[in-house]
């Protein structure tokens, strides 16, 4: 299970759900509606500063990708708001919550039932320092590479890159994002040069993240080993 949630995100989501749901007795579904809800947030923080990229990024040749970000941002925060609204409803109309906990989605609505907007905010508050710190890296760990980017173009692109890196097409991630670093920051840089850092950086990513995942392993391990001999 730990080398699948390496090369599979929504694996690894499962599995904060199912330990949740073993260590603390909440039931799967519930602890599932919370990782649901924690993984929309983290899309949305990719927004978040991709949209400010968009806002502050003037380059001096207008790139068409950029109109057509311009439009589905839009749509991507007008369906945000419509789904934070429609749950606002839920919560003072006893028909429309009703009607989401009897459709199919019903059993993993509850965390977005409960959720209020300043929970989605302090979500998105706790999410977004880790990635600002993320962009700050490879701004100075692409200099290493003689490869030299502005700070906002990064804040624009850099998001759709870990978006395509998550997309459930690829083992672990490789390709999508390679894919996607040569196609926006080819400019900058010679593909060669991109495709070694993107590669690099890939690596190194998954590497610190098999790492600490190793150091907290045996605890996890014991404590469901516990829980089964309770429960058996």
């Amino acid at each position: 299970m730990y080398i699948l949630a390496l090369i599979s995100t929504p694996i690894g989501q499962g599995g904060v759900a199912y330990y949740l749901h073993r260590k603390a007795g909440i039931p799967f579904l519930e602890a599932l509606s919370s990782i649901l809800l924690i993984a929309l947030m983290e899309i949305y923080q990719l927004f978040l500063f991709s949209t400010l990229g968009l806002l502050f990024y003037h380059p001096d040749k207008p790139l068409p990708i950029m109109t057509v970000l311009r439009v589905v941002y839009i749509i991507g925060w007008l369906f945000l708001f419509s789904f934070i609204g429609l749950f606002a409803l839920a919560r003072r109309n006893a028909s429309v919550r009703h009607w989401i906990m009897s459709s199919r989605a019903g059993a993993i609505a509850d965390t977005f039932l409960k959720a209020r907007p300043l929970d989605y905010a302090i979500v998105l508050g706790i999410k977004a320092p880790s990635f600002l710190a993320s962009i700050a890296t490879h701004y100075f760990a692409l200099s290493l590479y003689g490869i030299s980017i502005p700070f906002v173009k990064l804040m624009l692109f850099l998001p759709l890159v870990f978006l395509a890196a998550a997309l459930p097409i690829s083992v672990a991630h490789l390709g999508t994002s390679q894919a996607a670093w040569l196609l926006f920051f080819s400019g900058n840089a010679s593909e060669a040069k991109i495709l070694a850092y993107s590669l690099a950086a890939h690596f190194t990513f998954m590497f610190c993240n098999g790492v600490i995942g190793l150091f907290f392993l045996p605890r996890a391990s014991r404590e469901l080993t516990a829980l089964e001999a309770t429960t058996s």
